[in-house]
């Protein structure tokens, strides 16, 4: 997951999330104070042990909900290096890793040319639920 997630295909998957799910920014946040906010949590995600992470759960996942998916890699990438597929317990970010998912099963069916048209029909039909 981690490989899939820091790949070009990755952040092609996750900019599309972004468009569809978040459409609105963070009020008072521009992308790059979430970009580092972002960091910060993941740094801070790196410092815990299991249980003070599953305590955090549900901060985790407002943030995951209201943080677009693309600033938020780094703290996924933290949560499943600390505790392997517990981030797949968090509702919201969940959602957006199994558009990943779904994203890279097409990605070996179809040629590199046909990722993001496919990338974007698939987010049109998540994001119309």
């Amino acid at each position: 997951m981690i490989d899939l997630l820091t790949s070009p295909l990755g952040r092609i998957v996750a900019r599309r999330i972004d468009e569809a799910h978040a459409a609105a920014p963070v009020a008072g946040w521009a992308q790059p104070d979430l970009e580092q906010a972002a960091m910060r949590l993941a740094a801070l995600v790196q410092t815990m042990n299991r249980d003070q992470l599953e305590s955090c759960d549900a901060d985790l996942n407002v943030f995951f909900g209201a943080v677009p998916f693309s600033a938020a890699i780094p703290v996924v990438v933290a949560v499943e290096m600390k505790w392997p597929h517990h981030v797949d317990t968090l509702p919201e970010a969940r959602q957006r890793l199994d558009l990943v998912r779904k994203a890279s099963q097409y990605a070996v069916l179809f040629s590199a040319e046909r990722i993001a048209d496919v990338l974007h029909a698939v987010n049109q039909r998540e994001a119309r639920g």
